[in-house]
């Protein structure tokens, strides 16, 4: 023993590093699969996933006057309708300079699965003249949609990770 009463062949601590190294990659081992286990795939419900603050659902839109992303419609008939009421707003006017908007009441936003449509479609002729004609189309909304589903890697500058594809089954109104 020396004077400050360690034993020469011994260091500050009586474990062999050895030990130590094994309890740091075992530490490191538990993480990484506690971070798996936990990680979402295709197989996640869609009660789960659209609960995960940190994901991101890259879902189409339907046109209800407005686009309506597809995890926000039900089946109703014939028709695809928003799950829950949708506010209907108006802007109204305070003095020359002054607006405000308000709520003026709720209501469901309805769109035929098959639909028929008239649009404009324009082309210009020379530099400044534009022609329009009206143009019908048809189409039909599908039931089943595939999903990007994408995780938050950093909330900074909105940047996420593109994890699965999964398919969306459009469920039907209660």
């Amino acid at each position: 023993m020396n004077r400050r009463g360690i034993w020469w062949n011994q260091g500050p601590s009586n474990k062999p590093k050895g030990d130590f190294m094994k309890n740091v990659f075992a530490m490191i081992a538990l993480l990484i699969s506690a971070s798996v286990a936990s990680a979402h795939t295709a197989d996640t419900s869609w009660e789960v996933l659209m609960a995960d603050t940190n994901l991101k659902i890259d879902a189409p839109v339907v046109f209800m006057g407005h686009a309506v992303d597809y995890t926000f419609v039900c089946v109703d008939g014939k028709m695809l309708r928003t799950k829950k009421a949708v506010a209907q707003r108006e802007t109204i006017f305070i003095g020359k300079n002054r607006s405000k908007e308000v709520i003026t009441g709720y209501k469901y936003l309805y769109t035929p699965i098959n639909y028929t449509r008239t649009v404009s479609d324009c082309k210009y002729i020379g530099k400044n003249r534009e022609v329009c004609t009206d143009k019908v189309v048809s189409g039909t909304y599908p039931l089943t949609v595939n999903v990007k589903v994408s995780k938050k890697m950093s909330s900074r500058n909105d940047t996420y990770k593109f994890l699965f594809n999964k398919a969306l089954t459009v469920p039907s109104c209660h």
